[in-house]
């Protein structure tokens, strides 16, 4: 599945929104991988991002969602991942062994993926 233009350009709006929060640089990983690798402003690699583009609202997000193969992907790093969802006014982040979700078989997707509902686990940037 090909990303559209308008998502690709938010999705690195949401990074580099997130990296001016964190400090520090990103590159963007392939098609097979997760989304991006960070690094710290001497170089080092600081942690990999998932970024999920939302056509909806801070408020109207929740539940939000995210399959669980990517999930793994980001986890199979190892070093600090984290889950981004750029919405139409900001992001919401988190770390995935800070956020609890529920396992849900998406019908939509034909996927099994994790349905995230508590909004305090979560931290916001509004634009």
């Amino acid at each position: 599945m090909f990303q559209e233009t308008q998502d690709i350009r938010r999705q690195k709006f949401a990074i580099s929104s997130y990296v001016d929060l964190k400090g520090g640089t990103f590159k963007k990983l392939g098609a097979n991988d997760v989304d991006y690798k960070l690094f710290d402003n001497n170089g080092n690699i600081t942690s990999y991002v998932e970024v999920k583009v939302l056509d909806t609202t801070i408020a109207q997000s929740f539940p939000l969602c995210l399959t669980v193969r990517k999930l793994l992907k980001l986890i199979d790093k190892r070093l600090n991942p984290v889950v981004l969802w750029s919405c139409s006014d900001g992001i919401i982040y988190g770390k995935p062994y800070e956020i609890n979700g529920e396992l849900v078989w998406s019908t939509k997707l034909d996927d099994l993926e994790v349905k995230y509902i508590n909004k305090k686990q979560f931290r916001y940037v509004r634009f």
